[in-house]
């Protein structure tokens, strides 16, 4: 792979953590308002925040998977 192929790879690859990272705000903030501070605790709907939860793992793996190859390609081009 070129430097200018390489270069346009971290570039894609950022961009895609930017994604990444807003799903993961956004599947955080929907886990704290399906567990309301006040309430009763039957209430909660377990499996949805099962659900997010499962997910918000998933995107924290491909975020740390992502910042790897970022860290990676920014060695091998000397940035």
């Amino acid at each position: 792979m070129s430097r200018r192929e390489e270069l346009g790879h971290r570039e894609e690859l950022r961009a895609r953590r930017k994604i990444i990272e807003a799903e993961i705000v956004s599947h955080s903030d929907s886990i704290r308002a399906a567990l309301p501070l006040v309430g009763e605790p039957e209430a909660i709907d377990g499996e949805y925040v099962m659900m997010l939860a499962i997910k918000l793992s998933e995107l924290v793996q491909e975020l740390r998977g992502v910042n790897r190859k970022i860290e990676v390609l920014e060695r091998e081009l000397g940035l």
